[in-house]
């Protein structure tokens, strides 16, 4: 008896939660009534019954106040609630919307940003202060007069054929949208701060659109795109030698965590904090003594150059000394944590080095004919280089 009890207690429970919580009882009378939303005829609108429906919700004219419920009906097709006590509406989730008649009431704010399919919206005769249409990119009808709209950009909206912004507080309207050809009806009227309209093509706004104020005039670039902007942002890390630019020009010559502000592709700020570490470009200064030059940074890679063949990379010349075997011009590329840095070409002169040098000489090193260095050997030709630069070529027989 009681398990009974509990299942009878538990049944209108579960079913209340499954309910649309809808306050206005004006507009909720309009719903339930409607035999083609309340399909099993109860008192309330389950939450299946508001997302199967694909209808139109006509309650024009009821002294509705608040639409909250709406967001249930997910695949609504068309929506009437003008002449209503309406100030704020969010259709955002009826993301099968396509056409909205919201004129008429006390609308301060319009949420229609992911009604990517809304072809016509009439919402003139409201307070609006501002609009975003940027997606919807269906939009072929736009009525938007009487309201207090100060910037309007309708540059997404290329499908948009009817276009009415009339007795508004427009400063800045952008219908530079890239089919401006399409657009056959544009009213664009008493809009007394409005003196600049961004369009495709001045001479055929000119000719065409001339429901326009005697202040106002068109232009392809108006200085202020009244852009419906999202900011980006992005984090990039960087390893760089001796200094960074950044993509906003400035130059960096330390570790650190920079910001960067530039334009991204739609034309509004993208934030670029740049987490940077700076590594020492090495020094590439060389000294000489008699033929054998030395690179002073230590701690490194080294390759020696030959200036006079192109700065080819001499090959097996890895080490911070060099003595070449031949009179010519070197360099060499100094590399530390993977900067580098290349000295200026020095010149080696066999020429009279060792009419400079009073000292007994000293055998440096033995090398091949193809300059490699190698030990002693008898009968072969051998380069034997001192250290005053002199160089012979010696085999001894045995």
């Amino acid at each position: 008896m009681k398990t009974l009890l509990l299942t009878l207690l538990l049944v209108p429970m579960m079913s209340f939660g499954q309910n649309v919580y809808i306050p206005d009882a004006n507009f909720k009378f309009v719903l339930v009534v409607n035999t083609a939303i309340n399909t099993n005829g109860d008192s309330e609108i389950q939450v299946s019954e508001a997302s199967a429906f694909t209808g139109t919700i006509n309650c024009y004219g009821l002294s509705i106040s608040d639409l909250t419920g709406i967001e249930a009906f997910t695949a609504l097709g068309y929506l009437a609630c003008g002449f209503n006590q309406l100030t704020s509406l969010d259709v955002s989730s009826c993301t099968a919307l396509t056409t909205l008649y919201c004129h008429s009431n006390q609308l301060t704010s319009l949420d229609v940003s992911s009604n990517t399919a809304l072809a016509w919206l009439q919402c003139q005769d409201n307070q609006l202060t501002s609009l975003d249409v940027s997606n919807n990119t269906a939009l072929t009808y736009l009525h938007c007069s009487n309201n207090e709209i100060i910037s309007l950009d309708v540059t997404q909206n290329t499908a948009l054929t009817y276009f009415f912004a009339v007795n508004t507080q427009l400063e800045c309207l952008n219908v530079q949208n890239g089919n401006n050809t399409a657009l056959g009806d544009f009213y664009a009227t008493d809009n007394p701060n409005l003196t600049c309209i961004e369009v495709d093509d001045v001479n055929y706004s000119t000719a065409n659109w001339t429901f326009i104020d005697s202040q106002t005039s068109f232009s392809t670039d108006c200085g202020n795109d009244c852009s419906a902007c999202t900011p980006t942002a992005s984090i990039d890390s960087h390893t760089s030698c001796g200094s960074y630019t950044a993509p906003d020009g400035q130059v960096y010559t330390s570790t650190g965590i920079y910001t960067a502000i530039i334009d991204n592709a739609a034309g509004c700020d993208s934030v670029i904090t740049i987490d940077l570490t700076i590594n020492p470009t090495p020094s590439a200064a060389v000294t000489q003594n008699g033929a054998t030059l030395t690179a002073t940074q230590t701690g490194a890679a080294y390759q020696w150059l030959d200036c006079d063949n192109g700065n080819a990379p001499i090959v097996g010349e890895v080490n911070q000394s060099f003595t070449p075997i031949s009179t010519g011009n070197y360099a060499v590329i100094v590399t530390v944590n993977g900067c580098s840095n290349t000295s200026e070409c020095r010149l080696v002169d066999y020429t009279g080095i060792g009419e400079l040098n009073n000292t007994p000489k000293q055998l440096i090193k033995i090398v091949d004919v193809l300059g490699r260095e190698i030990p002693f050997k008898p009968n072969t030709p051998l380069l034997y280089i001192y250290n005053d630069g002199t160089v012979e070529r010696k085999m001894i027989i045995k």
